[in-house]
């Protein structure tokens, strides 16, 4: 079905994690249920949004830096 086209079919699943990752709020916990992966790789994931995912999103609002 994708042949011909400049994409694989890892390239389009790993754009769907991605994009779920982002609508979600780089949740690793939902992307391992929705996708059935690993909790290394639903992290690996979330790094693309989160470099460090042992700090909190600025997003939620607990930002703990002094103001």
């Amino acid at each position: 079905m994708l042949r011909g086209l400049p994409v694989t079919a890892q390239r389009l699943r790993e754009d769907r994690i991605l994009e779920e990752a982002a609508v979600t709020g780089a949740d690793p916990q939902h992307l391992c249920v929705v996708f059935n992966i690993t909790p290394e790789t639903g992290l690996r994931y979330i790094r693309f949004f989160r470099p460090d995912p042992t700090r909190p999103d600025p997003a939620d609002g607990d930002d703990a830096s002094p103001s």
